[in-house]
């Protein structure tokens, strides 16, 4: 026979289920909580950093379509430029590329050509517009197709190539509509004053290389050089340069010609570009993905992104300062390779004066210079 354990032996041997103490579950969540708080900023520094490599790649694969579309054009880049410029540089229209009724294609289409993407057109790509609000009422008709012109961490991603543009009533010199017929046939939309195409766009172009003498300059050399006058070397400034400067022939824009761009390795051709969030007080310089150097002091970057739009301000608004950590900009040289750069050098408002590694603007020599002349 089995022998009976007494039922209050039993109760006295059964296990005893028990729970979590209050006390022992904050400290859980206080160790978890303190290794959320030891992860995220490396988590979020590494999430940045592929988003920086990202954007490199893309602005490395804008290059490549670059290249292959000066390798089709007799080593040139597609042209950036108003009408005047354009009659200057191209007056039979046989040397760029065209659309329909010989509307100027914008860069990004050329960039869509080299990568080898079906656009004929301007608005194969983007659409007529006033202003980024009023291309924002239009985001519907704008190709998404094109990837390589956009960085991951551009917060605003529409923005404009400024040329083709209708600068009737702008104020420039000779004022000229860029801009020909209705534009996209399913969606037309006549021209008007300021006028451009928008798209998704996060780099410009270096008006310097892929420019020409326009409106605005007055058929002036456009471009930052250093010149030679009774054994010294002085900085010219292109556009607003005194008489000693103008008498030089000298610091004229590219016409897109690759290859008279002196030391491409140090000069930038595509540069990231465009304001920093969509809250930023917008304007046409915020707006206009071109870099040039006509206000400038100075060949480099930094020159370029003076405070004092006397002094380069046409630049400064155009590149971004907080796109990615520590102010890195990617950037894409003449000669074909892409690169990141870091500002070392800072103004009282917070804008670089100086980048490492540094990188010119102007497509002429440097030379270290005595003055600059006003």
């Amino acid at each position: 026979m089995f022998n009976r354990i007494p039922h209050h032996r039993a109760l006295r041997t059964a296990p005893v289920a028990r729970g979590f103490t209050l006390v022992e579950l904050l400290v859980v969540i206080s160790i978890i909580a303190l290794l959320i708080s030891i992860l995220l900023p490396s988590l979020r520094a590494a999430r940045d950093q592929a988003k920086l490599a990202t954007c490199l790649a893309h602005i490395r694969g804008t290059g490549q379509a670059a290249m292959t579309f000066a390798n089709d054009h007799n080593q040139r880049f597609q042209i950036a430029t108003d009408e005047v410029g354009l009659n200057i540089a191209d007056p039979d229209r046989s040397r760029f590329e065209y659309g329909v009724g010989n509307e100027l294609l914008a860069w990004p289409v050329a960039i869509a050509q080299g990568s080898g993407i079906a656009m004929r057109n301007n608005w194969d790509w983007g659409v007529r517009a006033t202003s980024y609000a009023d291309a924002l009422t239009k985001e519907q008709w704008i190709n998404k197709v094109l990837e390589n012109v956009v960085c991951p961490s551009d917060r605003v991603v529409v923005a404009t190539p400024f040329y083709p543009k209708n600068l009737m009533g702008s104020g420039a010199a000779n004022p000229t509509d860029g801009l020909k017929g209705s534009g996209d046939p399913s969606n037309p939309i006549s021209s008007q004053s300021g006028m451009s195409y928008w798209g998704r766009l996060s780099f410009a172009v270096n008006e310097d290389i892929v420019g020409a003498e326009n409106g605005y300059s007055g058929n002036n050399p456009g471009c930052w050089r250093a010149v030679q006058i009774g054994g010294g070397w002085f900085g010219c400034r292109g556009e607003a340069s005194t008489a000693q400067c103008k008498s030089f022939a000298a610091g004229r824009r590219l016409q897109g010609n690759l290859d008279k761009v002196f030391r491409p390795g140090d000069v930038g051709l595509v540069f990231e570009a465009g304001r920093d969030s969509s809250e930023q007080e917008e304007s046409t310089a915020g707006n206009s993905n071109l870099v040039l150097s006509s206000k400038a002091y100075g060949p480099y970057l930094g020159d370029a992104m003076k405070s004092d739009a006397s002094e380069g301000g046409l630049a400064s608004d155009r590149i971004p300062r907080k796109r990615h950590p520590k102010g890195r900009l990617n950037v894409l040289y003449c000669d074909g390779h892409g690169a990141s750069i870091q500002p070392t050098k800072f103004d009282s408002s917070g804008k670089p004066t100086e980048f490492s590694p540094s990188v010119r603007v102007s497509p002429y020599q440097p030379h270290d210079v005595v003055t600059t002349f006003r």
